[in-house]
Order: C-alpha cells, then sequence, then structure tokens
C-alpha cells in the first residue's frame, strides 16, 4: 500500500491537502462555535504527524540530510519547531515561502470554515 501511494500521491500535495480540509473543518466547527469531536481531534493529530514524518523522510532522503535516528518521537516533541529549521537549512531562504505558504493555507482554510460556517448560519436564520 504505501509503495502504491508514494508514486500515486506527492507527501507535499497530501500535506498541503491534508491542512487545507482539517483546517476548513475546525474553522466550521469554530463558526458553529461547538467543539470538535474527541476523534475527530486524535485522527488530525495522528494523520498529521504520519504526514509530515512522510514528507519529512521523502525529503530528507531527495536532498541528501541524514535521518534521525527516532523521527516519531522527534516529530511528536518539536515538529513545530523543526520544520521551519529544516526547511530554511536545506532551502535557503526560499525556505521562507514554503513556510509562509503553509501558515497562509493553514490560517486561510481556517478562516474560510468560519466564514463558511457563519454564511450558512445566516442563511438558515
Amino acid at each position: 500500500m504505501t509503495s502504491v501511494l508514494s508514486r500515486t500521491v506527492s507527501p507535499t500535495v497530501l500535506l498541503y491537502s491534508f491542512v487545507v480540509i482539517t483546517q476548513l473543518g475546525f474553522g466550521i466547527y469554530l463558526g458553529q462555535q461547538i467543539e470538535a469531536p474527541g476523534a475527530y481531534a486524535l485522527l488530525h493529530w495522528a494523520a498529521q504527524l504520519w504526514i509530515i514524518g512522510w514528507w519529512l523522510r521523502r525529503d530528507s532522503r531527495k536532498r541528501g540530510m541524514i535521518q534521525i535516528y527516532d523521527i516519531g518521537l522527534f516529530l511528536y516533541l518539536a515538529w513545530p519547531l523543526v520544520m521551519p529549521y529544516y526547511l530554511l537549512k536545506t532551502r535557503g531562504a526560499r525556505g521562507l515561502l514554503v513556510i509562509l505558504g503553509f501558515i497562509g493555507a493553514y490560517a486561510g482554510a481556517g478562516l474560510i470554515g468560519i466564514m463558511l460556517s457563519v454564511a450558512i448560519a445566516a442563511g438558515r436564520g
């Protein structure tokens, strides 16, 4: 399954798609002023770590970077700090564009989810 998935879908495309879809969902929950179900939050957390780990592993192999010994624990504890460092180290100033793109997708999808949720609520009442 992993080899089929890795040949058909890029981890970068999957990561950005995942961020947009989940942030839209969280935005809708936030706009409705309800809390996301616990299972949703748990699946989001697990899937996010898996996708980021897959992306980091593939990208570091492509760029010839040294692999981290225990990548699971490393990502679990420090991925928000490690990923920007990794991007800046491997891509230089272009890494800032990748970071800003990720932040834009993250915040933009959340805002669109909130606006969509408010528009739906306003249309009902």
